[in-house]
């Protein structure tokens, strides 16, 4: 297919000029990776892993933060970041706690380590190592701080524990494509819900369901556009309550009434 070969071709000339002089990004990859499913089946994935892989080979030497690290402990880490591309998180963590109690890794690497414990439903273990590395994140490229804030916030979440995981999806929604942001605004809207703050929650369930509607859903998520009315009346309920039992301030109560 000629457009197919010509999109290969553009892809490879952008990524390799843009990573060659790089640190190795694998939460790039990761992006690259769910992408490319959707437009140019996995096969072409691969050959940008290689491309990738190959653009950054000279620089493999100075990924683990010593000043000589062996063969063996390159290939370790080549090896943790290959398990990792291909979603064999187990391994890859294993590989990476081993390099890390060595060599003590950098925060991407240690951002790394969250995303491994993440995907593997270790929530604590992955708010421990991406809140430990939060602050050092902002050098990083947008996309892939969004990774991390989003793995973060979502985990905080699972763990109920819903303040932090409101730090971490309005980090997630100052660096996200807009495309992206139904998911924290549904998010955050329960995170609210369940501290009964009715307002905010009734906000962010509108806002999700706004850019549901925009953007798309995928099928997997598709029960969200009948719950997502559910969850607004449920809310508007409980405000109507409030204002007949509490004294509110006139801008709260303002609000209120626009939305019932």
């Amino acid at each position: 297919d000629p457009h197919y070969i010509v999109e290969c071709a553009i892809m490879r000339r952008q990524i390799f000029v843009q990573y060659v002089n790089e640190p190795f990004n694998v939460s790039l990859i990761f992006i690259l990776n769910k992408k490319c499913k959707s437009l140019m089946k996995q096969k072409f994935f691969i050959l940008l892993w290689l491309i990738v892989f190959g653009a950054i080979h000279h620089q493999m030497r100075g990924i683990v933060p010593s000043p000589n690290p062996t063969v063996d402990d390159t290939e370790r880490l080549k090896m943790a970041l290959a398990y990792f591309q291909s979603e064999k998180y187990q391994e890859a963590l294993n590989l990476f706690h081993q390099l890390d109690k060595e060599y003590q890794l950098n925060p991407r690497y240690r951002a790394y380590i969250g995303l491994c414990h993440y995907q593997l439903w270790n929530y604590a273990e992955a708010c421990n190592y991406l809140d430990s590395v939060s602050s050092a994140l902002q050098v990083f490229a947008p996309a892939e701080q969004a990774v991390y804030y989003y793995a973060n916030a979502e985990s905080h979440f699972l763990l109920k524990e819903y303040q932090e995981s409101i730090t971490y999806f309005e980090m997630f929604l100052n660096v996200c494509h807009a495309n992206e942001k139904a998911d924290a605004y549904y998010r955050l809207g329960f995170c609210y819900l369940y501290q009964h703050h009715w307002l905010t929650a009734y906000e962010y369930f509108s806002s999700a369901l706004s850019y549901y509607r925009q953007f798309g859903v995928t099928q997997q998520k598709r029960q969200r556009l009948v719950q997502l009315p559910k969850m607004l009346r449920g809310c508007r309920k409980h405000l109507k309550i409030v204002t007949e039992s509490v004294q509110l301030s006139d801008s709260s109560l303002i609000s209120i009434q626009r939305i019932l």
